[in-house]
């Protein structure tokens, strides 16, 4: 048998491995968002609830063109009656039995009812409101996948530095035990390594715990379970805020946030509410129309006789509520206090958004500064461990001092992990404020990180 050569034989068998093993699913920020677009039941809710406000406008606007109603009935008649006589003053008693029928249609066109158009131009109203209300609930999505993403990744870390963490505390275990056998060490520096290692074991353990509540977190939201998540590239450079001040993003915010603006229309609907109810007092005049044709065959109308009657009218009907028992006045006073209520939902929120837009663009511009020191923080923590290995080695720093090192080193990595994913989040949340969160920006995200 002749042999393959042995190039060609490692290619033949990394080729027949690749076709029988199952594929990785792997998944980034926009896999991962473009699942939830399909499966997310918060954004689906939003998306039906918009449907169900464009109908508002339907509404409103049906009270301002004619209503038309047909009406038809049958009823059987047995009836006894009396019937004058030929012989004067001799009254003769009859029975009749039939059916009567009778149909009719009616229509009615409003020509000045103040109130219906108050109600169309709220149901206008409550229209936008809803488009924006699910706009809000588009960009909270992007929020929500992209916390729960980085969630994740933050848990996964915390996993893999506790394990390095544990494995490199283990060795400093191992020299310990060994010094000790030797006489070179106290039996001191042997306990602090276990403690420390036993402490390290102990945040694994909670770590992987941890990155499981995670991943379900994101599960719920994306509907998938990918054997994957691609991380953050290491290389990432932070960058400020553009335009770099406070002021201008306050400003965009306080124009374009969705969330103040479904408010205003809530504020806006609330004082259509107050005029409504006060045009509740005004007259009302419709043009009302009616054609109707009724057949009695019972002989009841007619002594014994067949009744056709058919009748057509057409006119205005005025109306004045004169008195109600004080309900239009009382539904008056409680629409404008809730008008009131609006007046103050509204400056809360815009409160709210001014400390949000200010919270996040400090996390933009203070976290782009903080990675850079944490970078070069780490920089230093290496350093600072490779020196007090080499001490140790020459008997000028203790294991303690290794353990202290080894300590300070993983800390400051996971802190600066922590600082990246807090400065992207406060990117997408700066976005976000403004009114300005879109798919866009989650792609240019989505661009530092690496499927490693």
């Amino acid at each position: 048998m002749t042999k393959l050569p042995s190039r060609l034989a490692h290619l033949t068998v990394g080729v027949a491995l690749a076709l029988t093993l199952p594929k990785v699913l792997a998944a980034d920020l926009m896999s991962s968002y473009h699942d939830a677009q399909k499966y997310d039941s918060q954004l689906a809710a939003a998306r039906y609830a918009y449907e169900a406000g464009k109908e508002k406008q339907v509404q409103g606007r049906s009270q301002l063109l004619p209503q038309v109603g047909v009406d038809a009935n049958y009823n059987h008649v047995n009836a006894d009656f009396t019937a004058g006589n030929p012989v004067p003053g001799v009254l003769e008693s009859k029975n009749a039995s039939g059916n009567t029928y009778g149909a009719s249609i009616s229509a009615r066109q409003p020509i000045y009812r103040a109130q219906n158009y108050t109600a169309y131009e709220q149901a206008k109203l409550a229209t936008q409101a809803s488009e924006l209300q699910y706009r809000l609930a588009e960009q909270q999505l992007i929020l929500r996948v992209a916390k729960a993403y980085f969630d994740a990744l933050q848990a996964r870390d915390s996993v893999t530095l506790a394990a390095a963490q544990k494995e490199a505390f283990s060795e400093q275990l191992a020299q310990a035990k060994k010094r000790f056998q030797v006489g070179v060490a106290t039996i001191t520096d042997t306990y602090e390594a276990q403690s420390r290692f036993d402490a390290t074991n102990a945040q694994e353990i909670f770590s992987r715990n941890d990155l499981e509540v995670k991943l379900n977190a994101l599960r719920q939201i994306t509907g998938t379970a990918p054997d994957w998540l691609a991380s953050l590239d290491p290389k990432m450079k932070p960058t400020q805020a553009e335009p770099n001040a406070l002021d201008a993003w306050q400003d965009m915010a306080i124009k374009g946030n969705l969330g103040l603006q479904a408010q205003q229309q809530v504020l806006e609907i609330s004082r259509y509410e107050v005029r409504r109810n006060r045009e509740g007092h005004y007259p009302t005049l419709d043009l009302v129309g009616s054609y109707g044709d009724k057949r009695d065959t019972s002989g009841v109308a007619r002594n014994g006789g067949t009744d056709d009657t058919r009748t057509a009218t057409i006119g205005l009907q005025f109306n004045v509520p004169i008195y109600t028992g004080d309900a239009l006045s009382s539904k008056t006073r409680e629409a404008a206090a809730n008008y009131e209520k609006a007046k103050q939902d509204t400056e809360t929120t815009r409160r709210s958004i001014e400390q949000d837009t200010k919270a996040a663009f400090l996390g933009v511009t203070s976290g782009a500064a903080q990675v850079i020191a944490l970078e070069q923080a780490l920089v230093s923590a290496q350093s600072q461990l490779d020196a007090t290995k080499t001490g140790q080695q020459v008997g000028v720093r203790t294991n303690v001092d290794v353990l202290n090192a080894q300590q300070q080193y993983y800390s400051t990595r996971f802190d600066l992990l922590k600082a990246r994913y807090a400065y992207l989040l406060s990117k997408l949340n700066l976005a976000f404020a403004a009114g300005k969160l879109n798919e866009t920006d989650l792609a240019d995200i989505n661009k530092q990180l690496v499927k490693n």
